[in-house]
């Protein structure tokens, strides 16, 4: 009984038509089944899809499935209790006709999702845009190259994932431990916690491949892809502290529009500043976020705003970027192509559009066959 309700709220929520004790109850309802919030992101992402126009025949199949509806008992067009209930307008009606259609999405949802455990589960999750997968002990949510994501955590945190990105948690999140492993690009908006046995702040870790990020409550990116050159942690607003493996002693602390850069190898930091042979401590800088003088665009986290943003970056470090926002390959048929620098911001552009853009400025060509792509003088 707690999943139909639980999927009743959700219609409603999405429809527009919760109330705010209904919006409390869902969210202690996601908080008791945490799994619940990957169907709940699933059927938004379904809801926000741009629906085409409604047709007569839309109409007319929607008019005899609610016929169906009723002949087998359940009336959608009956006030619940003894609520006295005011005309619809056309807005309210269409309104209602959302609450169907989510409840039928939900439904298809929740056998799709069984079918997909008990059958799917084992196969690779390469070619899936967004996949909640779950093992015996953590959940998993992972993005391709070429998507992106948002989910919320069992605590109410927000975590926008990046393309080619993977975050995993405990199934106990929420509780006295919040951590999770990133591997990828994240943002994060994270909400205060309480213990309610100590009365104590409850951190919110999240564990990379060369660093742990500790907060509090405040919105941050980190960015660890495995095999990039360096690790990036970029505040926005509150405060974080980073702990780098190789330097167990020592933290860092970022404040508002601070950027922490650290090396990921020795060949990849600057000539004056590799590691030590004596301490073997990885190369560390601060900086300021970068804001675009055009618009004041932060550039560390415009992707969160579908914005891929390059400023002053090589042709490499761009296609590396490019390889994952259109889930593409790029090689060099000359190497010193690589070496040019341009900025540029994009929006709803195609590879073709940005490379078509690039070739101007650069200039280069290039050659392309299906998603390769081959960049030369």
């Amino acid at each position: 009984m707690s999943k139909e309700r639980t999927w009743f709220l959700i219609g409603k929520k999405l429809a527009g038509e919760a109330s705010a004790e209904e919006l409390n109850e869902l969210e202690g309802l996601l908080r008791s089944d945490p799994d619940m919030h990957y169907a709940l992101q699933n059927i938004t992402d379904l809801w926000n899809l741009h629906a085409p126009p409604v047709n007569n025949e839309t109409e007319d199949a929607f008019d005899r499935h609610l016929n169906r509806l009723k002949a087998a008992g359940v009336n959608w067009d009956q006030p619940e209790d003894n609520e006295l209930q005011p005309d619809f307008t056309n807005t309210q009606k269409r309104s209602r006709k959302s609450l169907v259609i989510i409840s039928i999405a939900a439904a298809v949802l929740m056998a799709t999702s069984i079918y997909w455990y008990n059958s799917v589960t084992k196969r690779t999750t390469a070619s899936r845009p967004f996949v909640a997968a779950h093992t015996a002990e953590k959940n998993e949510v992972s993005t391709r190259n070429g998507s992106k994501s948002k989910i919320i955590l069992p605590d109410g945190s927000k975590v926008w994932l990046n393309a080619g990105s993977v975050l995993t948690y405990n199934k106990d999140f929420g509780g006295e431990i919040r951590e999770v492993d990133l591997s990828g690009e994240a943002f994060f908006e994270v909400m205060p916690a309480v213990s309610p046995a100590t009365a104590q702040k409850i951190p919110f870790i999240i564990h990379t491949q060369h660093i742990d990020v500790r907060v509090l409550g405040t919105a941050f990116n980190v960015k660890s892809y495995p095999g990039d050159k360096q690790t990036e942690t970029s505040l926005v607003h509150g405060k974080v502290e980073v702990l780098i493996h190789d330097r167990p002693e020592q933290k860092f602390t970022l404040r508002p529009n601070e950027k922490l850069v650290v090396m990921n190898d020795e060949e990849s930091a600057p000539v004056t500043n590799k590691k030590s042979a004596a301490n073997n401590e990885p190369f560390v800088s601060y900086s300021k976020l970068t804001y675009a003088k055009a618009d004041s665009l932060v550039v560390e986290t415009a992707w969160v705003q579908n914005k891929l943003v390059f400023d002053n970056e090589s042709f490499e470090d761009a296609a590396l970027k490019m390889e994952r926002w259109y889930n593409v390959e790029i090689t060099f048929s000359d190497a010193k192509i690589k070496e040019v620098h341009f900025s540029g911001k994009f929006e709803n552009e195609t590879i073709q559009q940005v490379l078509d853009y690039l070739s101007v400025i650069g200039p280069c060509h290039y050659s392309m066959q299906g998603n390769k792509i081959i960049i030369g003088s």
